[in-house]
């Protein structure tokens, strides 16, 4: 059976700037960086990114965790939102280089603000994979094992033939312990070195 990659995207395959979305809700609504941060309604979070709220209601759910009466604008907090996303890494060439081979995809805890509205549009990588896994179509998020077997069963593999990176390591244990081979990324130069080691690629091949 052909070896299958899943890619993590934020932290692995784009940067991600979260003090950037923080600053610009605290802009919108003259409450400080760090009271914002404090106040993120993390469950509320978990429950987007598994596809229990909507994108209004998620809008919501953050406007209502801030000092009240919050004057956050639905189309202020979609541009904060969207500043979380940054530029594609260069760890796309790894990317490119082994969707020869083997059958590439994305295994992400996202929402869908951020995939049909950005990500599909701004970035290669979406377009250069065999299929994807967010979490908010599944209603699983990293680390629970259960999204690492649906992603197995959606990619047509086995997790004795899966190789998983993520720049979490929570997430690439929990990956480990249902079968996968798993990456912790923490860079470019680090990657490709870990998949060397595996014989899966040659560094003097990514271009």
């Amino acid at each position: 059976m052909k070896q299958t990659f899943f890619f993590d995207i934020g932290g692995v395959l784009i940067d991600i700037h979260p003090k950037r979305t923080l600053q610009y809700l605290s802009d919108c609504t003259d409450v400080s960086v760090e009271e914002v941060r404090k106040r993120f309604p993390i469950e509320a979070h978990d429950k987007y990114e598994k596809g229990l709220l909507s994108d209004h209601d998620w809008f919501l759910a953050v406007k209502e965790s801030l000092p009240q009466p919050c004057c956050l604008k639905e189309s202020d907090f979609r541009r904060a939102w969207k500043l979380l996303l940054g530029k594609e890494k260069g760890t796309v060439k790894i990317l490119k280089y082994l969707k020869d081979n083997f059958s590439i995809w994305l295994l992400s805890n996202t929402n869908s603000m951020h995939i049909r509205e950005e990500i599909d549009k701004r970035y290669a990588f979406p377009h250069l994979v065999d299929g994807a896994v967010y979490s908010f179509d599944v209603g699983l998020r990293k680390p629970d094992k259960e999204i690492y077997l649906t992603a197995t069963h959606l990619a047509n593999s086995r997790p004795e033939n899966s190789i998983f990176i993520d720049d979490m390591e929570s997430n690439v244990l929990a990956a480990i312990e249902v079968g996968f081979t798993g990456i912790h990324f923490k860079s470019f130069q680090q990657l490709e070195q870990d998949l060397e080691k595996l014989g899966l690629i040659k560094k003097e091949n990514i271009i």
